[in-house]
């Protein structure tokens, strides 16, 4: 069996983020850019994969704290997506404002 070189993995973990950043710039929805957070992450774990063979103890120690955030960020967007379509019924990216502003004919 092969050994996949770290720059392969490198390259791929790039191109997933590339995808995951271009799809989230065209999200016209949060079901779409939570998609693309998740590509994002998981190029993020993609990459740590050749830290393991350099030392296994701070990959891993590397590993937990990332699965950590993301699972914890994944269940932020999901209840911030549930609450925005309980309160607007839509989870439209144009219906967001920063801040929570409401829009005047909606």
């Amino acid at each position: 069996m092969e050994v996949i070189s770290a720059s392969v993995l490198y390259g791929l973990a790039s191109i997933i983020l590339m995808i995951g950043y271009f799809v989230s710039l065209r999200a016209n929805d949060l079901i779409r850019m939570l998609i693309a957070l998740e590509l994002m992450f998981n190029a993020i774990f993609l990459s740590a994969i050749p830290l393991f063979m350099i030392n296994a103890t701070v990959a891993l120690g590397v590993l937990v704290v990332s699965i950590l955030s993301s699972s914890t960020e994944f269940m932020t967007l999901i209840i911030a997506i549930m609450s925005l379509d309980r309160v607007r019924k839509s989870v439209r990216v144009e219906e967001i404002r920063a801040g929570g502003e409401v829009q005047a004919g909606g």
